[in-house]
């Protein structure tokens, strides 16, 4: 019976930091989209598809070095610096807003 309890116990800690994460995740997204709101970029203008599989590995890398990532946004070409740990849809998005000042820019 004493392991039924510390289990749920476990379970409950568990999904009390799923929420706690979430919160965390739903704060710094509105933190994004107010920048972006405030830079003349929309969250919209951002493929809605799946992010290039190289900004996802390099999210996975542990190390503490930046990575060069090629990623193709619009048809062009981009290399993009990214950290090695972070979360690879604001790298998504940061890279489609500099690439879209950047050809306005042309």
């Amino acid at each position: 019976m004493w392991w039924a309890r510390r289990r749920l116990q476990r379970l409950e800690d568990e999904l009390a930091n799923a929420r706690a994460d979430q919160a965390r995740l739903q704060r710094r997204l509105e933190a994004f989209e107010m920048i972006a709101a405030a830079a003349g970029g929309t969250p919209d203008s951002v493929p809605s598809g799946p992010m290039p599989p190289a900004l996802v590995a390099a999210a996975r890398e542990l190390h503490s070095h930046d990575l060069a990532v090629r990623v193709d946004v619009a048809g062009s070409e981009v290399i993009a610096v990214v950290g090695g740990g972070g979360d690879p849809r604001e790298w998504w998005n940061a890279i489609w807003q500099i690439a879209g000042e950047h050809e306005a820019s042309q």
